[in-house]
């Protein structure tokens, strides 16, 4: 007996949830499927059929186009969005963020390239500690920020070179690396530690350290950092601590995604 069968006998099954599941499914292989299609495909008759599809297609699970074959309609592709790979990423990685986050008292943060730009995906902020100013979402300067500096260390030499062109190498503080021959130097010595360190590079005052979170292939997926106030780092030993921080989370991030 097949799973399908099975299904039909359980008195809790919906067959008219099951049919239509049947005909949503039937669009993983072909983009486009002919009302004859779907029938030779499921053996339905024409009246359960057309009932189906008319309300699959009024809710925009389906669409029909102008020779009147059926697609997927709109609504797959936005549930299909909703389960994009930075919300897998966030999903999984938020709740060892605030592990960090209450081990450190620091703010923690999730850091991704989209395109050339370095944006927040995630932020914890440790709770009755100094919160810093920043937002999910916001852009950050890749040059001058922990996670911006991870994400370059681990990308290809061409896309920092991109992303130099596109956005510059703008002065911030009077530690911020504002020359492509600098700013390559630190990245290599980012690749070699493992880590990276913003010196009060972005905001005078404030210092992070950050560590990349890699795939199966080595490439970067992400960057994770904590910031806090320069005078909360007052030694190499005390961002070595973090670092072994950082890195125990990042390893358990990276489990949880399939990544080993």
């Amino acid at each position: 007996m097949s799973s399908l069968q099975k299904a039909y006998q359980s008195k809790y099954i919906s067959t008219t949830i099951v049919k239509s599941l049947q005909i949503l499914n039937l669009f993983k292989g072909q983009p486009c499927l002919s009302f004859a299609d779907i029938q030779a495909h499921l053996g339905l008759n024409k009246s359960t059929l057309f009932r189906i599809l008319y309300t699959l297609e009024a809710n925009n699970y389906l669409a029909r186009d102008e020779t009147g074959k059926y697609a997927l309609g709109l609504n797959i592709f936005i549930l299909g969005n909703s389960f994009s790979r930075e919300n897998h990423l966030k999903r999984v990685a938020t709740p060892y963020l605030h592990e960090l986050s209450v081990r450190s008292s620091m703010t923690v943060q999730l850091g991704v390239l989209e395109g050339t730009t370095t944006v927040i995906l995630q932020k914890v902020d440790p709770l009755n500690s100094l919160k810093m100013f920043s937002r999910v979402g916001a852009v950050l300067p890749a040059h001058c920020t922990a996670q911006g500096k991870t994400l370059l260390a681990f990308s290809p030499k061409e896309r920092v070179e991109q992303i130099i062109n596109i956005h510059g190498l703008q002065r911030f503080t009077p530690t911020t690396i504002t020359t492509a021959v600098a700013l390559f130097e630190d990245l290599r010595a980012i690749r070699a530690r493992g880590y990276s360190v913003d010196d009060a590079e972005h905001e005078k005052n404030i210092k992070c350290v950050g560590v990349p979170i890699l795939n199966e292939q080595g490439d970067i997926e992400a960057a994770l950092s904590v910031t806090a106030l320069v005078i909360d780092f007052p030694d190499d030993q005390t961002i070595d601590m973090y670092v072994d921080f950082l890195r125990a989370t990042a390893a358990k991030i990276r489990k949880d995604l399939g990544f080993g």
